[in-house]
C-alpha cells in the first residue's frame, strides 16, 4: 500500500513561467519587507536606536542569555555557568555560541550580534514562510500574506480591557508571535528552526517526487526540527510535537484503520492516567518525552511499511537532538542540582479557559482546514488541523497529566509553529475553492466542477477567519503603539565604558568573582567588561560551583549591603564601586579589606564621579 498524496491548486494558465517565478520572487523579498515595516519600524524610527541597544523588554533572562553571548564573544565556549564562569551549563545554547563567534569573527559588538541576528533570523523565516506559500498554492502575488501569523493576537485586548496580553495564574501570560518574537533570544530562533523544518517537509510532501529527493529533504527537515533541542528546550519539544503528530495524524488518516485510530485515542487518555505517576517515577522530562505516545502506533506502522525511507528521518531529528539530549540525561543521572531545581520549579503556571478563546485567530481557520478536508476527502487537510489542535492542547496542559514544564510557554510557542503554518495551509485550501471559474474549468479537467454553494461556503468561512484575524491583531496595534515599552538600555555610555574597561583588568578565569556595589548593574557589568566572571546568575538557567554562596552574595547586594557576609565563599576577589551612588569613602570605610587597583572617570549632571576597582583580601 503507498500513501497517497493530495492534488495541489493548479497553477494559471501561463506560457511564462520565469517571469510567474521572477514575480513570485519579488512578492516573498515584499513579504519580507512588509514584516519588516511592520515589526521594526517603528524601532528603527526612535531617536536612541541602534544595533548595539539592548530591547529592555523583561530583560531578566535575556540579560543572562547575552552573558553566553559575551562569552563566546571573548572566545570562551566552556559549558560553565555564564555569569561566574564556573560550574556547568547544561542550558541549550548553540545560537548563543554560534551568534558570539561570528562577533568575534567579524569585529562586531556582541549586543551587535544579537540584534542582527534576531533581525536576519526572522527575515529568512518570513522568506520561507512566503516560499512555502507560492510552492503550495502556485500563486505568485500570496507570498505578500507570509507576515500574517506576526500580527495575530490572542484577542487580549478584549479579554483584558485593552491590553495586548492576558494575565493567567503566576507570571503565566498570553500573547500573540510578536511577543514571543519581541525578544530575539534563542526561543524565537528555535521556533524559526522548526517551523523552517515543518514547512520544507510539507513542500517536500506535495511537490517531489523523487524518492531519493525526498528522503534527502525529508531527512533535512527532520535534522533542523531536531537542532531546536541545541537552541531552546521549549521550542523543541513543541516542534517535535507538531511535526511527529502530523505525521502520525496523516497515516490515521489515509489508512483509516479504526483499532489504530482507536489505539491512538486510548493513548491520549493513557497519557493523563499515567503521566502523573510517570513524573512521580522518571521526572518531568521523561514525562514529556511520555506524553508523546499517542503518536507512536501510526509511526510504527509508517517505518513497518516503508522502512528505510521513513526511518531515516527520524534518525536525523534524534542525531541533530542527541548533544542537548545526552547532556540533559548524564546531568540527571548524576544528579545536578541545577536540574533537580528546574524540573521542579515550575509551579502555577497553567492555561486555562481563556486558552481556548486566545486560540480563536488560528482555530477558526483549522476548523475550516478540517472541514474542506473532509469534504473533499483530503487526508493532509483533515490531519494537519487535527494533530495541530492536538500537539496545542496536550503540551499546553502537561500540568495536568504531570510533568508541568511551564504549559503557558508550550502554549505560545505552539500558537507561533501552528500560526506559521496554518497560513502556507490556509492558502492552499482558499486557492483550491475559489479560483476562479475559467481557470478552475481548465484545471479540474473532467473532474466534476465545483459547485456554487461549495464556493459560496468557503468565501464565507474565508471571510470569518479574517474577520476574527483582524480582532485579533488590535493586540498587536496595541503593543506596536506603546511607546513605553520599547525602550532601550544603552551600554555605549561614558559611565559603562568606565565600568567595562575596569572589569576587562579582571582575569576571566580561576582568579576570583567582581561583586560590584548595589548601584552598579551586575547584568551590564558582565557584558560590557567581555565577559569578566561577576557574583551572580540565573537561578532558572544554570549554576556555579558555589552557588549557594554566590546566591547570598547576589542578595545582599540587591538589599543594599556593600560587603557580603558570604563574600569569601563565594569566592569574590573584586569589587567595583561607583563614587556617584555611594554615601562613604570606600577606601576609608574598607581599609582592612580593600586594595586599590584602578579607576577610571566619566561625567554626571553634579560633576565628574569616579568608578574604582579593588582587590578584596578580608
Amino acid at each position: 500500500m503507498t500513501i497517497p498524496l493530495p492534488a495541489l491548486p493548479a497553477g494559471p494558465v501561463s506560457g511564462r513561467p520565469l517571469l510567474r517565478r521572477t514575480a513570485a520572487a519579488l512578492a516573498i523579498v515584499g513579504g519580507v519587507g512588509l514584516h519588516i515595516w511592520l515589526q521594526w519600524s517603528y524601532l528603527f524610527a526612535q531617536a536612541d536606536f541602534a544595533w548595539s541597544s539592548f530591547r529592555n523588554y523583561f530583560p531578566g533572562d535575556q540579560l543572562s542569555y547575552m552573558s553566553m553571548v559575551t562569552n563566546a564573544a571573548d572566545g570562551r565556549l566552556a559549558d560553565v555557568e555564564p555569569f561566574t564562569n564556573s560550574g556547568t551549563n547544561t542550558y541549550p545554547h548553540l545560537y548563543y555560541n554560534v551568534i558570539g563567534t561570528l562577533a568575534r569573527l567579524v569585529g562586531l559588538n556582541p549586543l551587535q550580534a544579537w540584534s542582527i541576528g534576531g533581525f536576519l533570523v526572522q527575515a529568512i523565516l518570513i522568506a520561507a514562510i512566503g516560499t512555502a506559500i507560492y510552492l503550495v498554492s502556485r500563486r505568485w502575488w500570496l507570498p505578500l500574506i507570509a507576515p500574517v501569523p506576526f500580527v495575530l493576537g490572542t484577542f487580549a485586548n478584549a479579554i483584558s480591557a485593552g491590553g495586548w496580553y492576558t494575565n493567567m495564574a503566576s507570571h503565566a501570560v498570553l500573547w500573540g508571535p510578536f511577543g514571543v518574537f519581541y525578544t530575539l533570544n534563542g526561543e524565537t530562533v528555535a521556533l524559526s528552526l522548526g517551523a523552517i523544518g515543518i514547512l520544507t517537509a510539507l513542500v517536500t510532501f506535495l511537490r517531489v517526487r523523487s524518492r531519493v529527493g525526498s528522503v534527502v529533504l525529508y531527512s533535512v527537515a527532520a535534522a533542523f526540527v531536531g537542532l531546536t533541542a541545541n537552541v531552546q528546550t521549549y521550542g523543541f519539544l513543541a516542534s517535535a510535537y507538531l511535526a511527529l503528530f502530523a505525521v502520525a495524524a496523516y497515516v490515521l488518516a489515509t489508512r483509516r484503520r479504526l483499532w489504530m485510530i482507536a489505539l491512538s485515542l486510548a493513548l491520549i487518555v493513557l497519557v493523563f492516567a499515567a503521566g502523573p505517576s510517570i513524573a512521580s517515577t522518571f521526572g518531568p522530562l521523561a514525562t514529556l518525552a511520555f506524553g508523546a505516545v499517542p503518536a507512536l502506533p501510526a509511526l510504527v506502522s509508517l517505518v513497518l511499511q516503508f522502512r528505510f525511507r521513513a526511518l531515516v528521518p527520524l534518525l536525523a531529528l534524534a542525531a541533530a537532538a542527541s548533544p542537548q539530549i545526552i547532556a540533559t540525561m548524564l546531568g540527571i543521572v548524576s544528579k545536578d542540582p541545577f536540574l533537580t531545581y528546574r524540573v521542579a520549579s515550575s509551579v502555577d503556571l497553567g492555561v486555562d479557559a481563556r486558552g481556548i478563546l486566545g486560540a480563536g485567530a488560528l482555530l477558526l481557520p483549522l476548523l475550516g482546514i478540517l472541514a474542506a478536508g473532509i469534504h473533499r476527502r483530503n487526508a493532509l487537510w483533515i490531519a494537519f488541523p487535527v494533530a495541530s489542535i492536538a500537539a496545542w492542547a496536550l503540551t499546553s496542559t502537561n500540568d495536568i497529566w504531570g510533568a508541568n514544564q511551564e504549559p503557558y510557554r508550550f502554549w505560545l510557542d505552539t500558537f507561533c509553529l501552528v500560526s506559521f503554518v496554518t497560513v502556507p495551509m490556509a492558502a492552499m485550501v482558499g486557492v483550491s475553492y475559489l479560483r476562479l471559474p475559467r481557470r478552475a474549468a481548465a484545471a479540474t479537467g473532467p473532474r466534476a466542477p465545483r459547485s456554487a454553494l461549495s464556493v459560496a461556503v468557503a468565501g464565507v468561512v474565508v471571510i470569518v477567519c479574517v474577520v476574527a484575524a483582524g480582532v485579533s491583531a488590535v493586540d498587536f496595534r496595541t503593543f506596536r503603539n506603546l511607546a513605553g515599552l520599547h525602550t532601550f538600555i544603552d551600554y555605549n555610555t561614558p559611565r559603562y565604558r568606565a565600568i567595562g574597561e575596569l572589569g576587562q583588568e579582571v582575569p576571566k578565569s580561576g582568579a576570583g568573582l567582581v561583586n560590584p556595589d548595589a548601584c552598579i548593574d551586575v547584568e551590564g557589568l558582565k557584558i560590557v567588561s567581555d565577559g569578566a566572571p561577576v557574583a551572580t546568575f540565573n537561578e532558572g538557567m544554570a549554576w556555579p560551583t558555589d552557588y549557594a554562596a554566590v546566591r547570598n552574595v547576589n542578595a545582599d547586594r540587591v538589599n543594599g549591603f556593600q560587603i557580603a557576609t558570604g563574600a569569601t565563599a563565594a569566592d569574590v576577589k573584586w569589587v567595583l564601586t561607583d563614587s556617584a551612588c555611594t554615601p562613604f569613602d570606600w577606601g576609608t570605610y574598607y581599609a582592612k579589606e580593600l586594595t586599590f587597583v584602578d579607576s577610571r572617570s566619566y561625567p554626571t549632571a553634579a560633576g565628574d564621579a569616579t568608578i574604582t576597582l579593588w582587590a578584596f583580601t578580608p
